[in-house]
C-alpha cells in the first residue's frame, strides 16, 4: 500500500492506551501484541494476544471513539499503520483484510459480553439478588450495549 507506513515496536512498549482516541489501526506483520483492559491495574484483564496478520485498533477508525483496550508489544513487533484515509485502499488491496477486521471486532464483542456476564454473576452473588431480577438486568445491559455500538 502506498499510503501506509511500517512501524517497529519493542517488547513491552505501549502502542495504544485504553480510553485514548486514535485515528489509526495496525496490522501485525511480525511479532505479537497483547490486548488488555485496565492494563497495569490490579484487576488487569488480558483480552488476547494477536500475531502475524491480525489487526487491532479498527474500532478507532470506524467509530472515532476512545480505544476499548490497551495494546502492548509482546515482543518486537513490525506493524503496518493504517489511517482513516488509507482504510479503503487497505481493504481494496486485499479483501482478506476486511474479514480479519470483522473477526477481530467479533472477538472483542464476545470478550466484552463474557466480561458483562461475569460482572453480573458477581453482582448476583454479592447482593443476593433473585435470579429473575438478574436476568432482567442482563437483558437491559445487552440492549444498551448492542444499541450503543456506533459502527
Amino acid at each position: 500500500m502506498e499510503k501506509s507506513t511500517v512501524q517497529v515496536f519493542h517488547a513491552e512498549e505501549i502502542i495504544q492506551k485504553e480510553g485514548e482516541t486514535y485515528q489509526e489501526m495496525f496490522k501485525v506483520l511480525s511479532g505479537s501484541v497483547a490486548l488488555y483492559n485496565r492494563y497495569g491495574e490490579k484487576d488487569e484483564f488480558l483480552i488476547g494476544i494477536y500475531s502475524k496478520s491480525k489487526c487491532f485498533g479498527e474500532m478507532n477508525i470506524l467509530t472515532g471513539e476512545p480505544s476499548l483496550y490497551t495494546v502492548v508489544a509482546y515482543d518486537e513487533v513490525l506493524a503496518m499503520r493504517i489511517t482513516r484515509e488509507s482504510m479503503e485502499e487497505f481493504v481494496r488491496s486485499n479483501p482478506r483484510n476486511a474479514i480479519d477486521i470483522m473477526q477481530n471486532l467479533t472477538h472483542t464483542v464476545k470478550v466484552m459480553q463474557k466480561n458483562i456476564d461475569l460482572l453480573l454473576d458477581d453482582i448476583y452473588e454479592k447482593q443476593n439478588v433473585n435470579k429473575v431480577r438478574t436476568e432482567e438486568i442482563k437483558r437491559k445491559i445487552m440492549q444498551y450495549s448492542i444499541s450503543g455500538l456506533h459502527i
